[in-house]
């Protein structure tokens, strides 16, 4: 019986008879290890999208058990608001901080749900990648308190704001950031890194055009805090 765990030495395929006058070729073996797939997200990414779904769906069931006010009483409670930063009271003791942390937790709908957890996915595997679930951890909450942070700075009397893009846009800004610095370290093109940014941003403004709702606010200051974080790691090794 093998151990799943232990690493199978995987003989090299034998090749035809080496041709007169050329040297033979080189024996080697190759080392697979059983059980190793695709990268998966990391555990801390799926129970946020996890949760995320969850309370989406309970929100579109509450109106069937008769409670019909559950989303405005989400909104009330777990939503953004602005002018709590600038002295208002809100309807919990810690309100105004824990409001932070739960705005990401909610969404607007289907598909304003769909939208952020297909692309956070989608980010997340791609920068576990780089930097580490636990450097993407940070980033993430980082980000999002980044982007309510310059959505209440620029829209001081608005409310509430929902949803986690700001933290999406904020891996999404951190992968590039740490994918120009890696290119141009390996003196590799950057002409695909320029065409993946401009589709992003070509995104956010049409969708910003599309939907006046949408808080690019929250995207812009998601976005420049990960990009900060996102060059700092580039620059700091890992460790081991």
């Amino acid at each position: 019986m093998t151990d799943p765990d232990r690493p199978v030495a995987i003989p090299a395929v034998p090749r035809p008879k080496d041709r007169p006058g050329r040297a033979p070729a080189p024996e080697t073996t190759s080392t697979y290890r059983l059980g190793q797939g695709p990268l998966r997200l990391p555990l801390w990414l799926r129970a946020v999208i996890l949760a995320c779904c969850l309370v989406e769906g309970l929100l579109l069931a509450a109106p069937l058990l008769g409670l019909g006010s559950a989303r405005a009483v989400s909104l009330m409670l777990g939503g953004f608001w602005s002018p709590l930063l600038g002295g208002g009271t809100g309807l919990y003791p810690g309100q105004g901080a824990v409001m932070f942390l739960t705005y990401g937790l909610l969404h607007a709908g289907l598909l304003h749900l769909a939208m952020n957890m297909i692309s956070l996915a989608a980010v997340g595997r791609e920068l576990t990648r780089m930097i580490g679930a636990g450097r993407m951890a940070l980033i993430y909450l980082a980000s999002q308190i980044g982007a309510g942070a310059v959505f209440a700075l620029m829209q001081p009397q608005a409310g509430p704001m929902v949803g986690a893009s700001g933290a999406v846009f904020g891996l999404a800004a951190a992968l590039v950031g740490h994918a120009a610095i890696t290119l141009r370290r390996r003196r590799r093109s950057m002409a695909p890194l320029v065409r993946a940014v401009a589709l992003i941003l070509g995104l956010n403004v049409a969708l910003t055009l599309l939907m006046p709702s949408i808080a690019w606010e929250a995207h812009l200051g998601g976005a420049l805090t990960g990009l900060a974080l996102g060059l700092i790691f580039a620059i700091l090794p890992r460790r081991a």
